[in-house]
């Protein structure tokens, strides 16, 4: 039993010594790939944040932070931002380099909650070409409705902030995806499609109301 033993050890320690390079290898590889994605991952972080930098052009008065939290079940609903109350206050609204994301609707001392454009209980004043209507959410979709105009809206055409209310004007929302009319065409309900990626939201800025 133990010459049994013995030779058991010495075919398993034959067998690393043989494979010891095919090992190392993978190891090495993965160390390196790795690496790699590190320095991809901090690249990207990199080129996101100078974007959101950028902003800093333009007129507004804006205050830069970051998404800390954003639940499964409420994924289209808001999110939770690291500004609190002696930042920002609600009704400001919340964009990134892409355009509009939504509105603060309520602070905290650390931080913040935002209604998303996506959520089904916010309505916006926009602008299409010489047009006004309402944007709101449907089925996790943004709609334009209540619009009447002379001019035709085309697939394409830009659908800005209206600056009727109280959120500033010409805020990118988004871009006309489908357009459908009812038989007189004189009522539309238009599909839209945003400008900012909603499946990865990460630095914001807010601007006040």
């Amino acid at each position: 039993m133990k010459d049994k033993i013995f030779y058991i050890s010495l075919l398993f320690i034959y067998i690393l010594v043989l494979s010891k390079d095919s090992l190392l290898y993978l190891i090495k590889a993965k160390e390196i790939n790795l690496n790699n994605y590190k320095d991809t991952y901090y690249e990207k972080e990199y080129d996101d944040l100078s974007k959101m930098l950028d902003l800093k052009n333009t007129s507004y008065n804006i205050k830069y932070g970051r998404i800390i939290l954003r639940k499964i079940n409420d994924f289209y609903n808001k999110v939770d931002i690291n500004l609190g109350y002696d930042e920002i206050k609600k009704g400001d609204i919340v964009v990134n380099e892409l355009g509009l994301i939504g509105i603060v609707n309520k602070t905290y001392q650390n931080y913040s909650t935002v209604n998303l454009i996506t959520n089904n209980d916010i309505n916006i004043s926009v602008k299409i070409n010489e047009g006004y209507g309402i944007l709101r959410a449907k089925n996790n979709k943004l709609v334009v409705q209540d619009l009447k105009l002379d001019k035709t809206v085309n697939e394409g055409d830009k659908v800005y902030t209206s600056g009727l209310t109280n959120i500033k004007e010409g805020i990118l929302i988004g871009t006309v995806k489908k357009v459908l009319k009812d038989d007189l065409e004189l009522d539309y309900e238009i599909e839209v499609e945003p400008s900012v990626n909603f499946y990865n939201l990460k630095f914001i800025g807010v601007i006040n109301s």
